[in-house]
């Protein structure tokens, strides 16, 4: 299992590109589901990124407001890369 620091964090390998918010959150939430990472509905979407940005888990990463974002897709490609690392 590939890790990633800090803490020994999973790389989390879903993409939105070709997922909807339900298959993308849900997946976050499946990964990460032992440190209340709660499911939000798509219209939801950013009241359900912030969560995800203010939780113990994630907080330690410069991950960005979703509120400074047109799309879901958007915030989550830049979330993924930044908690998963650039890829090389």
């Amino acid at each position: 299992m590939a890790t990633n620091a800090p803490n020994s964090q999973v790389f989390f390998p879903f993409l939105p590109d070709y997922a909807t918010w339900d298959e993308w959150n849900g997946e976050l939430a499946i990964y990460y589901g032992q440190r209340n990472i709660e499911f939000s509905p798509e219209e939801n979407w950013r009241d359900g990124a912030m969560n995800i940005v203010q939780s113990e888990t994630f907080g330690v990463y410069p991950v960005p407001d979703p509120y400074t974002f047109e799309t879901w897709q958007d915030w989550a490609l830049e979330f993924t890369t930044i908690i998963n690392g650039p890829s090389r």
